[in-house]
């Protein structure tokens, strides 16, 4: 069977990931755009690691040498894990029942710094140094939670502390591009929020043109997974969306 396009795609930004980190020990997720993933991704690289989940463990790899692989830990987190996020030092990961952060200072054995729970829903995250946005789907197969977007402060990432709710329709993936969050929200398009404010959240305007699934925002580039394949558009503008080209499955 062939991998979709957009699971090539992830494995070839996580591999490019891979021998651009071989150059740059640091641990530092955000310092290395070709590296980042999708928030529905199951697995990241950072420095050189390789972090993974299935539905309950996280995984840790030492990938240094990437012919030998080494797995040098696996911790149980929950039942029903979904989603891996990096940033910097930390891990974010999306359950259908809460959101958990790991500190990864010491790379081979995340360790867990705190967890914010929430009604059973499907739950990717996306962070930055001070706040974690979290899209909640409430539906059959998901859960009872409302859907929309959660928005925690993590300044003190020992107590998350949920700080905005905002419906929205169908949420699924996330990207942050800066003060620009980008929310797909499945038939009812790609929403565009000014979040400089994390209070308070600034919906820009909707793309339409898909069923939009999930969204890496990639230097100027933002690579858009919907049901047909891949949507390319130009993102010069973080908060104007210019679409390029549509990649068929």
């Amino acid at each position: 069977m062939k991998l979709s396009i957009y699971r090539a795609l992830i494995i070839f930004t996580v591999c490019f990931a891979g021998w651009n980190c071989s150059k740059d020990n640091a641990v530092d997720a955000s310092a290395s755009p070709t590296g980042q993933a999708g928030s529905l991704s199951k697995f990241t690289i950072v420095g050189n690691y390789l972090y993974a989940v299935d539905s309950r463990i996280l995984y840790s790899y030492d990938i240094s040498n990437p012919i030998n692989p080494i797995k040098t830990n696996s911790t149980i987190i929950n039942f029903d894990v979904e989603t891996i996020y990096p940033f910097k030092n930390r891990l974010f990961i999306g359950t259908t029942t809460g959101m958990f952060i790991y500190s990864i200072d010491t790379p081979s054995v995340p360790t867990k710094l705190a967890e914010a729970r929430h009604v059973r829903s499907c739950d990717p995250v996306v962070a930055n140094d001070s706040v974690a946005f979290v899209t909640l789907k409430g539906n059959a197969p998901c859960g009872p939670a409302v859907s929309g977007l959660y928005i925690h402060d993590i300044r003190n990432v020992f107590q998350p502390i949920l700080i905005k709710t905002l419906p929205i329709p169908n949420p699924e993936g996330l990207g942050l591009n800066g003060s620009v969050l980008y929310i797909c929200c499945n038939n009812e398009g790609l929403k565009v929020f000014n979040v400089a404010d994390p209070v308070n959240p600034i919906e820009i305007r909707t793309v339409a043109g898909g069923y939009f699934k999930d969204v890496i925002p990639y230097g100027n580039l933002l690579i858009c997974f919907i049901n047909t394949g891949i949507s390319l558009y130009d993102i010069s503008n973080p908060t104007n969306p210019v679409f390029i080209k549509e990649i068929s499955n």
